[in-house]
């Protein structure tokens, strides 16, 4: 595919200074430049990142349903899909097997993590060669008009120092009437899901508090209370996680750059929302199971669960999907 197509700028090797990243792109501005707001995390220890948080099926779930959603899978194949905050493949491995023949170009502003796609990729060549891989900040990406029919992003934009300069350019690279998919977490499951863990750890005995598990639960508060600050805090600079989304954003952001449509729905809606997050949380986060934490915190978070009509779980979703059409 010609990637050059797609940026307003030159494109470079990366192969050309360092062999290890070959076959990665990047635009001659971006060559060199300081990697802001991302963590090590992403960079010189990519490879725990992908082992611990590579879910191709989970991925290939969300993006079905948000195809059904958007209706695009009774329209025409895309011609050209940008993926942004692509990793190690999560969403870009469903959008190649989904669209046999659409261009790929899979943005993520870490080499190491492009790397590990770009083996995987390897396996097919065929796929290989519709897909481009590109080391670039998505804050900083300039796109040639009109030129995409899909824009997908899993779990990105909460990165982001500036979300909506994202979205603005993703609306730019877009035709009229293509989506931009997005999948992120959102403030009010999260501000219940601070509230139980806060209720937990004041309900905890001096030794309970001081187990791995208690432990973890309050460095989640402090996270969950340090989000909640402005976003022109420099501190997010050196954070990972910088965001919590409302639906509300996602309708000013409609309004002010001139979407024509937005679809806001919650992820993974069931009967037992909290202890699902809980149970991941400890999982992903500390590698502990669930009886790392006493029954009687299991029965805080099962009580407030039971709590809730159908409607408000829907309504104070952890995650969401967002698609906005242009």
């Amino acid at each position: 595919m010609n990637v050059d197509e797609v940026f307003a700028e030159p494109l470079l090797d990366l192969g050309e200074t360092d062999p290890t990243f070959a076959g990665i792109r990047t635009p001659r501005s971006a060559l060199g430049a300081a990697k802001v707001g991302v963590t090590a995390q992403f960079l010189d220890h990519a490879d725990d990142y992908h082992r611990r948080y590579h879910d191709v099926a989970y991925w290939r779930f969300l993006i079905g349903n948000a195809l059904q959603a958007a209706k695009i899978d009774s329209g025409p194949e895309p011609d050209t899909i940008i993926d942004i905050g692509s990793g190690s493949g999560n969403s870009v491995i469903p959008l190649s097997e989904r669209f046999g023949r659409a261009k790929i170009v899979a943005v993520d502003i870490s080499p190491q993590l492009l790397k590990i796609l770009r083996e995987f990729m390897r396996q097919s060549p065929a796929t290989l060669q519709r897909v481009a891989l590109i080391c670039l900040d998505a804050s900083a990406a300039v796109y040639r008009p009109g030129i995409a029919d899909l824009v997908v992003g899993a779990a990105i934009l909460h990165h982001i120092l500036d979300p909506a300069r994202v979205l603005a350019s993703c609306r730019t690279a877009l035709k009229a009437g293509g989506w931009a998919m997005f999948f992120e977490p959102f403030e009010a499951g999260n501000a219940i899901v601070k509230l139980t863990y806060e209720r937990i750890l004041a309900s905890a005995s001096e030794a309970e508090r001081g187990s791995e598990a208690m432990r973890f639960l309050d460095r989640m508060v402090a996270d969950y209370r340090v989000r909640q600050r402005p976003k022109s805090d420099p501190v997010f600079r050196d954070l990972d996680d910088k965001w919590m989304f409302t639906r509300s954003y996602f309708e000013r952001i409609r309004d002010e750059q001139g979407w024509s449509e937005v679809i806001v729905y919650p992820l993974n809606v069931c009967t037992t929302p909290l202890r699902n997050q809980a149970e991941v949380h400890l999982k992903l986060g500390v590698q502990l199971p669930p009886s790392a934490l006493p029954a009687w915190a299991w029965d805080i978070v099962d009580a407030t669960d039971a709590g809730m009509s159908e409607d408000l779980r829907r309504e104070w979703a952890t995650e969401g999907a967002i698609l906005l059409r242009r």
